[in-house]
């Protein structure tokens, strides 16, 4: 007993001068907040297919025939496991942000920031592209919030999922390349991509690709209210005050009991 309650009374101390600080932390239901780079990706990665497979109000809002380049049914797309060209993915975020998704209506796709010296590959216009990039929200979280190895350092891909070999706190992840909402500035009718099985980042065709999309929204989300979130609302002071209290108690009954 005696032990227990030094044990606790450490533990609450430390908790007050070493909190948890993880770059990927759960909001509140379906929401991961990435407080490195201060955005909130959905925990579905593929939210397209999950809809499609339940026939839920988003898919039942989601109207792909009016996109540019459509060339496919809902059921077409749906069996191409919720892969989109980049201008169907725009329709997607727009269907989240008319139906509040998860309480949000400033969903978008992912940014790929340029220039970005961080990647291994430059074209004549100034665009980075390449392997280990770290600029663009997707190369940011794959390369560095997962850790995950690029087909160039580790010789990863070979084997499904090849270099996705951390998903971390998210579900549906794929194996395969994500839109960016970022333009190819130099051709605007490409945009770029980042590839989740080997970590490479390029440009592709808008109207003509089909990849996954993966929205995210600015700023951190709602944290939900648990149990365990009323202890640090004591702050710093009254934790390590409990935590001296919890000691003092467990010396006492050594007094007392031997």
């Amino acid at each position: 007993m005696k032990k227990g309650l030094l044990a606790l009374g450490a533990a609450v101390a430390l908790s007050s001068v070493a909190p948890a600080n993880a770059a990927l932390a759960p909001a509140s239901p379906g929401l991961i907040n990435d407080t490195t780079l201060n955005i909130t990706w959905l925990q579905d990665a593929n939210l397209v297919k999950t809809s499609c497979d339940a026939n839920n109000a988003l898919w039942q809002a989601f109207d792909p025939s009016t996109s540019t380049g459509n060339t496919r049914s809902k059921a077409q797309i749906c069996a191409d496991n919720g892969r989109l060209n980049w201008y169907e993915a725009e329709d997607w975020v727009a269907v989240l942000n008319s139906q509040s998704y998860l309480g949000y209506n400033d969903w978008r796709q992912p940014e790929t920031t340029q220039p970005d010296a961080s990647c291994s590959l430059v074209d004549g216009s100034s665009q980075n592209y390449g392997y280990r990039c770290t600029g663009s929200e997707l190369g940011h979280l794959f390369n560095v919030s997962l850790g995950n190895p690029n087909e160039v350092d580790n010789s990863c891909f070979g084997v499904y999922p090849h270099c996705l070999q951390n998903t971390g706190p998210f579900s549906n992840m794929q194996s395969f390349t994500y839109w960016s909402g970022t333009e190819y500035a130099p051709l605007p009718t490409f945009a770029f991509y980042f590839g989740t099985d080997n970590g490479y980042q390029d440009e592709d065709v808008k109207d003509v690709s089909n990849l996954f999309v993966w929205p995210v929204r600015g700023g951190q989300s709602a944290v939900a209210p648990t149990t365990a979130q009323a202890i640090p609302a004591l702050g710093g002071f009254g934790l390590v005050a409990l935590g001296a209290l919890l000691a003092g108690l467990a010396g006492w009954r050594i007094r007392l009991f031997g």
